[in-house]
Order: structure tokens, then C-alpha cells, then sequence
């Protein structure tokens, strides 16, 4: 019982073109911005943009002053809470 060529060139057609056509489920990861490369405040607006849940982590206390006048030292996104995922931002502010 062998298949002739009539019946095996339709279906390596069809498989070939599945494969070519199919689209790529390559999901990008978010961007994160670098520590240090702006403020906390934006820091922490870009990975609520994200979709992080963000939660803050003070180095020096809590500052009198906006987040804006605060830098991001580290960035860790390891977490997770359910399906969403958790940025921890290290935040310094001089006092």
C-alpha cells in the first residue's frame, strides 16, 4: 500500500503553506526603563503603562518631597501577582 505522488504533493502543499502563513506568537516584553534613567515618578507611571503592579521600595524612608525629585536605584520584575506581574522600584530621595 503505498502513496502515489497525486495524494502526498496536496497535503506537503497545504502543510508547507500552514507553516509559512502562520503568524509568529512572539510575544514582545514590555519595556522597562533603565534605574536611574528618569524620575521615580515616571519610572513607575511607565511600568503601570506596562501593566506591572508596582510596588516601592524606599531606601532612605519615606521622602518629604515628590517622587519626581526621587531616582530609581533598581528595578526587579520577578514577581507575580496572579496573572499580573509585580515591579519592585527601589526608590532613593536625598532628605
Amino acid at each position: 500500500m503505498s502513496l502515489e505522488l497525486r495524494h502526498v504533493a496536496p497535503l506537503l502543499l497545504c502543510v508547507g503553506a500552514s507553516i509559512v502563513l502562520a503568524p509568529l506568537a512572539v510575544a514582545d516584553p514590555p519595556a522597562i526603563p533603565e534605574p536611574g534613567s528618569e524620575s521615580a515618578a515616571a519610572t513607575i507611571r511607565d511600568l503601570d503603562a506596562a501593566g506591572y503592579d508596582v510596588s516601592l521600595q524606599y531606601e532612605n524612608g519615606v521622602p518629604n518631597a515628590g517622587l519626581s525629585t526621587c531616582t530609581v536605584t533598581d528595578i526587579n520584575t520577578q514577581g507575580t501577582a496572579g496573572s499580573q506581574g509585580i515591579a519592585y522600584v527601589t526608590i532613593n530621595c536625598s532628605k
